[in-house]
Protein backbone atom coordinates (compact mmCIF):
# COMPACT_ATOMS: atom_id res chain seq x y z
CA UNK A 1 0.00 0.00 0.00
CA UNK A 2 1.01 3.72 -0.33
CA UNK A 3 1.91 5.91 2.57
CA UNK A 4 3.56 9.11 3.65
CA UNK A 5 6.03 8.24 5.39
CA UNK A 6 8.65 10.59 7.34
CA UNK A 7 12.20 9.46 6.77
CA UNK A 8 13.95 12.19 8.71
CA UNK A 9 13.63 16.13 8.99
CA UNK A 10 12.40 17.76 5.57
CA UNK A 11 11.88 14.40 3.89
CA UNK A 12 8.72 13.05 3.74
CA UNK A 13 8.02 10.37 0.88
CA UNK A 14 5.05 8.72 -0.87
CA UNK A 15 6.30 5.03 -0.34
CA UNK A 16 5.23 1.68 -0.86
CA UNK A 17 4.86 -0.35 2.13
CA UNK A 18 3.91 -3.54 3.36
CA UNK A 19 0.42 -4.56 3.25
CA UNK A 20 -1.62 -4.60 6.33
CA UNK A 21 -1.47 -7.82 8.20
CA UNK A 22 -3.61 -7.71 11.46
CA UNK A 23 -3.81 -9.65 14.29
CA UNK A 24 -6.82 -11.70 14.96
CA UNK A 25 -7.90 -8.60 17.61
CA UNK A 26 -7.16 -5.71 15.29
CA UNK A 27 -8.75 -4.19 12.24
CA UNK A 28 -7.78 -3.04 9.37
CA UNK A 29 -9.38 0.79 8.52
CA UNK A 30 -9.36 2.51 4.58
CA UNK A 31 -8.71 5.67 5.05
CA UNK A 32 -10.81 7.82 3.70
CA UNK A 33 -9.39 11.43 4.77
CA UNK A 34 -6.47 12.44 7.57
CA UNK A 35 -5.87 15.74 8.47
CA UNK A 36 -2.61 17.71 8.53
CA UNK A 37 -2.05 19.24 12.11
CA UNK A 38 1.04 21.78 13.06
CA UNK A 39 2.31 18.70 14.97
CA UNK A 40 3.30 17.21 11.58
CA UNK A 41 4.05 20.10 9.77
CA UNK A 42 6.55 20.84 12.76
CA UNK A 43 7.79 17.48 12.88
CA UNK A 44 8.64 17.70 9.30
CA UNK A 45 10.50 21.80 9.57
CA UNK A 46 12.31 19.71 12.79
CA UNK A 47 10.79 21.85 15.13
CA UNK A 48 9.03 19.54 16.76
CA UNK A 49 10.58 15.64 18.18
CA UNK A 50 7.93 13.90 18.76
CA UNK A 51 8.06 11.42 16.24
CA UNK A 52 10.59 8.80 16.14
CA UNK A 53 12.19 8.49 12.46
CA UNK A 54 10.95 6.89 10.59
CA UNK A 55 7.00 6.63 10.41
CA UNK A 56 3.75 7.23 9.18
CA UNK A 57 2.46 10.81 9.58
CA UNK A 58 -1.16 11.35 10.62
CA UNK A 59 -2.94 11.37 13.63
CA UNK A 60 -6.70 13.25 12.78
CA UNK A 61 -7.92 10.05 10.36
CA UNK A 62 -11.49 8.89 9.74
CA UNK A 63 -11.88 5.73 7.46
CA UNK A 64 -14.18 2.38 7.00
CA UNK A 65 -13.07 -0.84 8.47
CA UNK A 66 -12.80 -3.51 5.45
CA UNK A 67 -11.69 -6.56 8.07
CA UNK A 68 -12.64 -7.15 11.39
CA UNK A 69 -10.35 -9.91 12.52
CA UNK A 70 -11.91 -13.41 14.47
CA UNK A 71 -11.61 -11.84 18.24
CA UNK A 72 -12.70 -8.68 17.43
CA UNK A 73 -15.85 -7.41 19.37
CA UNK A 74 -17.56 -4.52 19.02
CA UNK A 75 -17.17 -3.52 15.29
CA UNK A 76 -17.66 -5.24 12.20
CA UNK A 77 -16.88 -4.63 8.09
CA UNK A 78 -18.53 -1.60 7.34
CA UNK A 79 -18.05 0.41 10.24
CA UNK A 80 -16.89 4.24 9.91
CA UNK A 81 -14.56 4.97 12.55
CA UNK A 82 -11.95 7.57 14.05
CA UNK A 83 -9.19 6.36 16.30
CA UNK A 84 -7.85 8.27 19.53
CA UNK A 85 -4.09 9.25 19.60
CA UNK A 86 -3.04 8.15 22.66
CA UNK A 87 -3.26 4.84 24.08
CA UNK A 88 -2.21 3.96 27.96
CA UNK A 89 -0.68 1.60 29.01
CA UNK A 90 -3.10 1.00 31.75
CA UNK A 91 0.53 -0.51 34.08
CA UNK A 92 1.93 3.02 35.25
CA UNK A 93 1.27 4.41 38.40
CA UNK A 94 -0.50 7.48 36.88
CA UNK A 95 -2.72 5.05 34.92
CA UNK A 96 -3.23 3.56 38.13
CA UNK A 97 -4.38 6.60 40.03
CA UNK A 98 -6.70 6.67 37.18
CA UNK A 99 -4.97 9.80 35.45
CA UNK A 100 -6.16 9.95 31.36
CA UNK A 101 -4.01 8.63 29.08
CA UNK A 102 -2.26 11.61 27.80
CA UNK A 103 -0.34 11.37 31.85
CA UNK A 104 0.46 8.21 30.99
CA UNK A 105 4.46 7.77 31.41
CA UNK A 106 4.54 4.81 29.06
CA UNK A 107 1.94 5.86 26.51
CA UNK A 108 1.60 5.26 22.66
CA UNK A 109 0.89 8.16 20.65
CA UNK A 110 -0.31 7.09 16.89
CA UNK A 111 1.12 8.96 14.07
CA UNK A 112 4.10 8.94 15.74
CA UNK A 113 6.67 5.79 15.51
CA UNK A 114 6.74 2.91 12.83
CA UNK A 115 4.59 0.43 15.18
CA UNK A 116 2.03 2.87 15.74
CA UNK A 117 1.38 4.20 12.42
CA UNK A 118 -0.74 7.43 11.51
CA UNK A 119 -3.51 7.97 8.76
CA UNK A 120 -2.27 9.25 5.73
CA UNK A 121 -1.82 6.07 4.11
CA UNK A 122 -4.50 3.72 2.13
CA UNK A 123 -4.71 1.79 4.97
CA UNK A 124 -4.65 1.80 8.77
CA UNK A 125 -4.16 -1.42 11.12
CA UNK A 126 -5.39 -1.23 14.72
CA UNK A 127 -6.82 -2.60 17.71
CA UNK A 128 -10.09 -1.51 17.91
CA UNK A 129 -9.82 -0.29 21.74
CA UNK A 130 -8.94 3.82 20.94
CA UNK A 131 -11.74 3.65 17.73
CA UNK A 132 -15.01 4.99 17.77
CA UNK A 133 -17.66 4.57 15.54
CA UNK A 134 -18.77 7.65 13.64
CA UNK A 135 -22.85 8.67 13.10
CA UNK A 136 -24.85 8.35 10.09
CA UNK A 137 -25.08 12.29 9.64
CA UNK A 138 -21.54 12.64 10.36
CA UNK A 139 -18.96 12.95 7.22
CA UNK A 140 -16.10 11.37 6.79
CA UNK A 141 -14.44 14.35 6.31
CA UNK A 142 -16.17 16.31 9.62
CA UNK A 143 -14.93 13.22 11.57
CA UNK A 144 -11.39 13.79 10.65
CA UNK A 145 -11.90 17.61 13.01
CA UNK A 146 -12.72 15.20 15.97
CA UNK A 147 -9.21 15.34 16.79
CA UNK A 148 -8.67 18.46 16.81
CA UNK A 149 -12.28 19.46 17.73
CA UNK A 150 -11.24 17.74 20.85
CA UNK A 151 -8.19 19.38 21.79
CA UNK A 152 -9.92 22.70 22.16
CA UNK A 153 -13.36 21.06 23.87
CA UNK A 154 -11.34 19.99 26.73
CA UNK A 155 -9.99 22.96 27.31
CA UNK A 156 -13.28 24.61 27.19
CA UNK A 157 -15.27 22.25 29.13
CA UNK A 158 -12.81 20.64 30.84
CA UNK A 159 -10.26 23.04 32.25
CA UNK A 160 -11.63 25.94 31.55
CA UNK A 161 -14.40 25.01 33.68
CA UNK A 162 -17.50 25.40 30.47
CA UNK A 163 -18.67 28.31 28.69
CA UNK A 164 -21.95 29.99 28.66
CA UNK A 165 -23.93 32.22 27.11
CA UNK A 166 -23.44 35.34 29.58
CA UNK A 167 -19.70 34.40 28.78
CA UNK A 168 -17.05 37.51 26.61
CA UNK A 169 -14.56 34.55 25.15
CA UNK A 170 -11.71 35.76 23.92
CA UNK A 171 -9.39 33.57 21.52
CA UNK A 172 -6.00 34.26 20.88
CA UNK A 173 -4.41 32.59 17.84
CA UNK A 174 -6.88 31.95 14.45
CA UNK A 175 -5.09 28.73 13.60
CA UNK A 176 -7.46 25.54 12.93
CA UNK A 177 -7.51 24.60 16.66
CA UNK A 178 -8.28 28.34 17.44
CA UNK A 179 -10.88 28.03 14.83
CA UNK A 180 -12.44 24.79 16.37
CA UNK A 181 -12.35 26.48 19.89
CA UNK A 182 -14.25 29.18 18.85
CA UNK A 183 -16.59 27.41 17.05
CA UNK A 184 -17.04 24.91 20.07
CA UNK A 185 -17.64 28.38 22.06
CA UNK A 186 -20.60 29.44 19.50
CA UNK A 187 -22.44 26.23 19.96
CA UNK A 188 -22.99 26.81 23.21
CA UNK A 189 -24.21 30.74 22.78
CA UNK A 190 -21.26 32.71 24.07
CA UNK A 191 -19.68 35.66 21.84
CA UNK A 192 -16.61 35.19 20.90
CA UNK A 193 -13.65 37.36 20.10
CA UNK A 194 -10.29 36.09 18.05
CA UNK A 195 -7.05 37.84 18.62
CA UNK A 196 -4.85 36.64 15.58
CA UNK A 197 -2.17 39.34 13.48
CA UNK A 198 -2.88 37.98 9.54
CA UNK A 199 -5.68 39.76 8.23
CA UNK A 200 -6.59 36.83 5.77
CA UNK A 201 -6.97 34.68 9.10
CA UNK A 202 -9.40 37.60 10.73
CA UNK A 203 -11.21 37.85 7.52
CA UNK A 204 -11.94 34.11 8.07
CA UNK A 205 -12.51 33.88 11.38
CA UNK A 206 -15.19 36.42 11.11
CA UNK A 207 -16.50 34.39 8.17
CA UNK A 208 -16.61 31.12 9.86
CA UNK A 209 -18.65 32.73 12.74
CA UNK A 210 -16.60 34.64 15.36
CA UNK A 211 -18.29 38.19 16.18
CA UNK A 212 -15.03 40.25 16.23
CA UNK A 213 -11.52 39.77 15.03
CA UNK A 214 -8.97 42.11 16.31
CA UNK A 215 -5.20 42.45 15.23
CA UNK A 216 -2.53 42.51 18.20
CA UNK A 217 -0.36 44.90 16.31
CA UNK A 218 -3.19 47.49 15.96
CA UNK A 219 -2.29 49.14 19.07
CA UNK A 220 -2.91 48.44 22.87
CA UNK A 221 -4.76 44.94 22.61
CA UNK A 222 -5.93 44.82 26.18
CA UNK A 223 -7.78 48.73 25.02
CA UNK A 224 -9.75 46.70 22.17
CA UNK A 225 -10.82 44.25 24.31
CA UNK A 226 -11.91 46.13 27.12
CA UNK A 227 -14.14 48.26 24.54
CA UNK A 228 -15.58 44.94 23.01
CA UNK A 229 -16.44 43.98 26.87
CA UNK A 230 -17.67 47.10 28.42
CA UNK A 231 -14.40 47.93 29.83
CA UNK A 232 -14.69 44.41 31.88
CA UNK A 233 -11.87 42.03 30.01
CA UNK A 234 -12.76 38.46 28.73
CA UNK A 235 -14.00 36.15 31.46
CA UNK A 236 -12.76 32.86 29.67
CA UNK A 237 -9.45 33.52 27.68
CA UNK A 238 -8.10 30.74 25.54
CA UNK A 239 -4.77 31.14 24.39
CA UNK A 240 -4.54 28.17 21.03
CA UNK A 241 -1.16 30.12 19.19
CA UNK A 242 1.50 29.70 21.41
CA UNK A 243 3.17 32.29 20.61
CA UNK A 244 5.17 34.16 23.63
CA UNK A 245 3.35 37.78 23.21
CA UNK A 246 0.08 36.10 23.23
CA UNK A 247 0.88 33.67 26.37
CA UNK A 248 1.63 37.64 28.41
CA UNK A 249 -1.33 39.33 27.20
CA UNK A 250 -3.70 36.46 28.50
CA UNK A 251 -3.46 38.58 31.99
CA UNK A 252 -3.46 41.93 30.58
CA UNK A 253 -7.28 40.58 28.98
CA UNK A 254 -8.78 38.36 31.14
CA UNK A 255 -11.26 39.65 33.34
CA UNK A 256 -11.52 39.92 37.07
CA UNK A 257 -12.22 36.40 38.38
CA UNK A 258 -11.89 35.20 34.81
CA UNK A 259 -10.48 32.03 33.38
CA UNK A 260 -7.57 31.73 31.39
CA UNK A 261 -6.72 28.44 29.28
CA UNK A 262 -3.07 27.48 28.10
CA UNK A 263 -3.35 25.50 25.09
CA UNK A 264 -1.26 26.46 21.94
CA UNK A 265 2.79 24.95 22.45
CA UNK A 266 6.00 26.28 21.76
CA UNK A 267 9.73 24.90 22.16
CA UNK A 268 9.69 24.98 25.79
CA UNK A 269 10.35 28.59 25.84
CA UNK A 270 9.71 30.95 29.20
CA UNK A 271 7.55 34.13 28.97
CA UNK A 272 7.58 36.65 31.01
CA UNK A 273 4.10 38.31 32.15
CA UNK A 274 2.60 40.50 34.72
CA UNK A 275 1.54 37.78 36.99
CA UNK A 276 0.44 40.28 39.73
CA UNK A 277 -2.33 40.93 37.10
CA UNK A 278 -3.62 37.33 37.72
CA UNK A 279 -3.07 37.94 41.43
CA UNK A 280 -5.59 40.99 41.91
CA UNK A 281 -8.24 40.12 39.48
CA UNK A 282 -7.84 36.44 40.61
CA UNK A 283 -7.92 34.65 37.90
CA UNK A 284 -7.39 30.90 36.97
CA UNK A 285 -4.73 30.03 34.63
CA UNK A 286 -4.53 25.97 33.97
CA UNK A 287 -2.55 24.17 30.96
CA UNK A 288 -4.77 21.82 28.68
CA UNK A 289 -3.95 18.96 26.85
CA UNK A 290 -5.93 17.12 24.53
CA UNK A 291 -7.45 13.98 26.04
CA UNK A 292 -8.69 10.64 25.17
CA UNK A 293 -11.44 11.22 27.79
CA UNK A 294 -13.23 13.83 25.66
CA UNK A 295 -12.76 12.51 22.44
CA UNK A 296 -16.17 10.94 22.20
CA UNK A 297 -18.16 14.34 23.23
CA UNK A 298 -17.33 16.05 19.97
CA UNK A 299 -18.46 13.03 17.90
CA UNK A 300 -21.75 13.51 19.35
CA UNK A 301 -21.73 17.37 19.12
CA UNK A 302 -20.80 17.16 15.40
CA UNK A 303 -23.91 15.11 14.81
CA UNK A 304 -26.41 17.82 16.47
CA UNK A 305 -25.39 19.96 13.95
CA UNK A 306 -25.19 22.84 16.26
CA UNK A 307 -22.54 24.81 13.99
CA UNK A 308 -20.73 23.92 10.64
CA UNK A 309 -17.35 23.09 11.89
CA UNK A 310 -16.51 22.05 7.98
CA UNK A 311 -15.95 25.31 7.01
CA UNK A 312 -12.50 25.28 8.29
CA UNK A 313 -11.65 22.62 6.01
CA UNK A 314 -10.14 24.87 3.39
CA UNK A 315 -7.83 22.29 1.37
CA UNK A 316 -7.52 18.95 -0.10
CA UNK A 317 -4.81 17.07 -1.46
CA UNK A 318 -4.73 13.65 -3.18
CA UNK A 319 -2.14 11.65 -1.02
CA UNK A 320 0.73 11.39 -3.72
CA UNK A 321 0.65 15.59 -3.36
CA UNK A 322 1.44 14.96 0.39
CA UNK A 323 4.77 17.03 0.76
CA UNK A 324 1.99 20.22 -1.23
CA UNK A 325 -0.42 20.08 1.70
CA UNK A 326 2.62 20.05 4.41
CA UNK A 327 4.15 22.63 2.89
CA UNK A 328 1.07 24.84 2.17
CA UNK A 329 0.17 23.76 6.33
CA UNK A 330 3.35 25.45 6.98
CA UNK A 331 2.62 28.93 4.86
CA UNK A 332 0.21 29.09 7.95
CA UNK A 333 -1.70 32.23 6.79
CA UNK A 334 -3.04 30.78 3.50
CA UNK A 335 -4.85 27.92 4.61
CA UNK A 336 -7.32 26.64 7.84
CA UNK A 337 -7.39 23.00 7.91
CA UNK A 338 -5.86 21.06 5.21
CA UNK A 339 -6.90 17.21 4.31
CA UNK A 340 -4.94 14.59 2.38
CA UNK A 341 -7.51 12.64 0.74
CA UNK A 342 -6.29 8.85 0.17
Amino acid sequence: MKAAVLKDVNDLKLEEVPDPEPADDQVVVRVKACGVCATDVNMWRGTNTEGKFPFILGHEWAGEIVYAGPAVKGFSTGDRVVGEVTVACKRCANCRDGMPPEACMDSKLYGFAWDTPGGMAEFHTTGVGRLHQIPDNVSDEEATLVEPISIGYQGVWGAGGGVKPHDRVVVLGAGPIGMLTMLTCKAAGAPVCMVEPHSGRRDMAVQFGSDAAVDPTAGDLARQIMDLTDGRGASLVIECSGNDRARAVTVDVVANHGRIVLIGISAHRKVPMDIDKAIFRAATIIGSDGSAFYFAKPIELLSRRLVDYAQVITHRFPLDQVNQAIELGASQTKSSKILVVP
